[in-house]
């Protein structure tokens, strides 16, 4: 899909990950325990964004930049699709194409 994605995984509403894969070769940025807590991180903002879904309409993807990587998050049901890329990833390109095979 892409080279620029580091890490892929599908977060369930309860917080584990139900399936993941991770770029080869590789070093992940964040400890075992800092990435359990960017996974709550990811779930408390899908519960926040819920509140306006009545004026706003649901939140279908979000994107955050930060200094070393981009966060891409796709809602999926009551799921999230979690993606670490690289800050030069074309996000809209990959987020369509995640949309596509999804049929959204």
């Amino acid at each position: 899909m892409s080279k620029t994605i580091r890490f892929v995984g599908i977060l369930c509403k309860c917080g584990r990950l139900k399936a993941y894969d991770r770029k080869k070769g590789i070093t992940p940025q964040l400890t075992v325990p800092e990435t359990k807590l960017v996974h709550r991180e990811a779930l408390l903002k899908a519960k926040m964004n819920r509140v306006f879904d009545g004026k706003l309409g649901k939140t279908n993807w979000s994107v955050e930049s930060r200094d070393n990587v981009k966060w891409i998050t796709v809602y999926h049901g009551k799921d999230l699709i979690l993606l670490s890329t690289e800050n030069s990833s074309d996000h809209n390109t990959i987020v369509q194409k995640i949309l596509l095979i999804l049929g959204i």
